[in-house]
């Protein structure tokens, strides 16, 4: 009897010390640790993003001017879709003749606040607006052009242009674009724009344009651009 009664308690000492090995692995799952935590962020100041040493974007925008009429005030315009600003010519486009070369001056500058820009003029399209003899494409096709860099308004017109810098070749068709790119310098503050750059575009009806394109008439369009990123 009493060699059970020892077998009995060593039983119940073994069943408890497991219970109590499984209970203390369960104790020690619940307990909880010291801990220590550093929190920074990217920037300076108080991290409500006003700091200029946050993350953040800068502006990268430009816009045009293409004068309201040859004798008119600037008009600065923000124009990202087709057709955009209208060129003025310095004589009345509709009544070109072979040989003709009729000029218009037009300015680009980077806004308020921007970044310096690098600017190429990318394309030539035809409006597709009113195709017919208000739009006719054969004109467009026969039609081609230049366009130089740093000619102001005053001097956009024939025998002032040769000289500057040269954007787009003249006798280039209207669907050219160009490789050469041009500097917009950057905005002083947010409320100051950038030095406007001059340009002067020639369109030019060849000398040997067909008597069939008399009395049409056709909208070109040109795109500048500049990008920054990939």
């Amino acid at each position: 009897m009493h060699t059970t009664s020892k077998t009995n308690r060593w039983d119940k000492a073994r069943a408890l010390l497991a219970g109590g090995l499984v209970l203390g692995v369960g104790a020690a799952a619940t307990l909880a640790a010291w801990t220590d935590n550093e929190w920074v962020f990217g920037g300076s100041g108080n991290g409500d993003g006003t700091e200029p040493n946050t993350p953040g974007t800068g502006i990268y925008r430009m816009q045009q001017n293409t004068w309201a009429g040859t004798a008119g005030a600037a008009n600065w315009t923000d124009e990202p879709d087709a057709n955009g600003g209208a060129l003025t010519y310095t004589i009345a486009p509709e009544l070109m003749v072979p040989g003709k070369t009729v000029y218009s001056p037009m300015q680009l500058r980077a806004v308020a606040g921007s970044e310096a820009l690098d600017v190429s003029l990318a394309q030539g399209i035809q409006s597709q607006l009113n195709r017919g003899p208000d739009n006719s494409t054969d004109l467009y096709d026969a039609l081609t052009y230049g366009v130089y860099r740093g000619v102001d308004k005053a001097t956009c017109e024939a025998g002032t242009v040769a000289g500057a810098a040269v954007v787009v070749p003249e006798e280039s068709a209207l669907t050219a674009g160009s490789s050469t790119t041009f500097p917009l310098s950057a905005g002083d503050d947010a409320n100051t724009a950038g030095a406007p750059v001059n340009l002067c575009f020639a369109l030019t009806l060849p000398s040997g344009a067909s008597a069939t394109l008399q009395g049409l008439n056709t909208v070109p369009v040109w795109r500048f651009t500049s990008s920054v990123g990939q």
